[in-house]
C-alpha cells in the first residue's frame, strides 16, 4: 500500500485520487468582504437621504476609523433624486480624504449596518451626517466623480482607512438648485487577523 494522507480530526477519511492521478479537491471562492461577512466585519455605512436646498457645496459624511485594524472600503454608491430648480442633471461630488472633523453638521452618527444579521459587531468610529452648509475641516480631494440625478452611481475602489484616518464626502447640488436629496453609502470590511 502506498502513501496515504489521512483526515487529521480522526474521521479515518482518506484523499481520494483519480485514475488519472489526479487528487479531488473542493474549493469555495469568495471575496475579502465576502469573508469578513461571514466573521460578522462587513458593514454598509450610510447618510441615509440628505436634502440639500441651494447650488452650494455641503458636506453631507465624515467618518474616522477608530479600530486597531485597517478598515477596507469596496465600494461607493450615490443615489440622487431629481432636483428643484436645478438647471443641470448631475451632481458634483468630492471624496476627501483625511478631514479632521465636520462643521455645522447634523449631529447624527452615520447609520451603520452589518451585513450579517446574525452578528452584533460594530465599528468603533467617530461619524456625522450633514446637512445643507455643513463643510469638512482641512483633508484634500482624493476622488472627484460626477453623479446624475434620478439614478443609483456606483464606484468601486480599493480604499484602505487606517486607526486614526478618515473619510469624507461634499456634494454640489445643480446650478439654481431650491431642493435635492442624495444618499451616500459606503460598502466597508475589517481587515481582521483571520485574513492576514
Amino acid at each position: 500500500m502506498g502513501f496515504q494522507i489521512q483526515d487529521g480530526t480522526g474521521s479515518s477519511k482518506k484523499v481520494k485520487v483519480s485514475s488519472s492521478n489526479k487528487l479531488f479537491t473542493e474549493s469555495v471562492i469568495r471575496s475579502e468582504r465576502e469573508e469578513e461577512g461571514l466573521l460578522g466585519e462587513s458593514y454598509n455605512v450610510s447618510t441615509g437621504f440628505v436634502r440639500l436646498t441651494s447650488a452650494n457645496q455641503s458636506s453631507v459624511l465624515y467618518f474616522k476609523n477608530n479600530e486597531d485594524v485597517d478598515l477596507i472600503i469596496t465600494e461607493f454608491l450615490f443615489a440622487v433624486r431629481n432636483s428643484a430648480g436645478g438647471t443641470t442633471s448631475h451632481i458634483r461630488v468630492d471624496i476627501i480624504k483625511n478631514p479632521t472633523s465636520m462643521g455645522s453638521g447634523s449631529g447624527t452618527d452615520l447609520n451603520i449596518s452589518n451585513i450579517n444579521f446574525g452578528s452584533s459587531n460594530t465599528v468603533n468610529s467617530d461619524s456625522e451626517i450633514g446637512q445643507e452648509g455643513s463643510t469638512l475641516n482641512r483633508g484634500t480631494t482624493y476622488l472627484p466623480l460626477v453623479a446624475p440625478v434620478e439614478n443609483l452611481t456606483t464606484e468601486v475602489a480599493s480604499t484602505i482607512i487606517p486607526k486614526g484616518s478618515s473619510i469624507g464626502v461634499n456634494v454640489v447640488p445643480p446650478t439654481s438648485n431650491t431642493a435635492l436629496e442624495v444618499n451616500v453609502e459606503i460598502k466597508l470590511h475589517k481587515l481582521t487577523e483571520e485574513l492576514l
